[in-house]
């Protein structure tokens, strides 16, 4: 009777240890797999369309979300490498967010400056830079979104930086002007947003 107990004593730890084992490759092996699919995605960020890179953002959270129940049966180490995994995502994501961007505002300075987008500065012709930026957007203002005012903000705050980095004085009837354009910019802005 001892003998038979012990020997299912046995047999049950040897079958909990084999759960337990295989538990961890199990982690291991999903952890790995999530490894290749991030090294995958962001091995050439920038040859990714806009559409692939939307579902890898889906596939990223669903991916996450399923790890994220099983991180309890990580270790400290695979937690670490899990961390640095979901960051090197992030990362690869705010690269992706800005060299899109970068091509999509050079378009909208294209768009709201004209000629201004790639004319330099100076004390004498800014506020020329603002008069033609302020008439593109009386004119586009009635079909923009959320996201195109945003863009439209981005590009007069470009502007204004370059205004800054005028080395001259500029003189204060333009100042006054250029600060009345600004001020109309901001109101017709709040107005869309009603």
């Amino acid at each position: 009777m001892f003998r038979i107990l012990g020997t299912c004593a046995v047999l049950a730890g040897l079958l909990l240890g084999s759960c337990t084992a295989t538990r961890e490759q199990q982690v291991e092996d999903d952890l790995s797999d999530f490894r290749a699919w991030v090294n995958d995605f962001t091995a050439s960020v920038a040859d990714r369309t806009e559409e692939d890179w939307k579902r890898a953002r889906e596939d990223f959270s669903k991916r996450t979300q399923e790890l994220d129940r099983k991180q309890e049966n990580f270790t400290d180490e695979l937690k670490q490498d899990y961390q640095n995994l979901k960051q090197e995502f992030q990362d690869a994501d705010e690269e992706y967010k800005r060299s899109h961007s970068a091509g999509e505002m050079e378009e909208w300075e294209q768009n709201l400056l004209g000629d201004w987008a790639t004319t330099t500065l100076n004390e004498t012709n800014v506020e020329a830079a603002y008069e033609a930026f302020m008439e593109r957007v009386r004119v586009e203002k009635e079909n923009w979104t959320n996201e195109d005012w945003e863009m439209a903000k981005r590009v007069l705050e470009r502007l204004n930086e370059r205004k800054d980095a005028i080395s001259g004085n500029v003189a204060t009837g333009s100042e006054v002007k250029i600060k009345a354009l600004q001020m109309e910019f901001r109101t017709l802005e709040t107005a869309a947003d009603l």
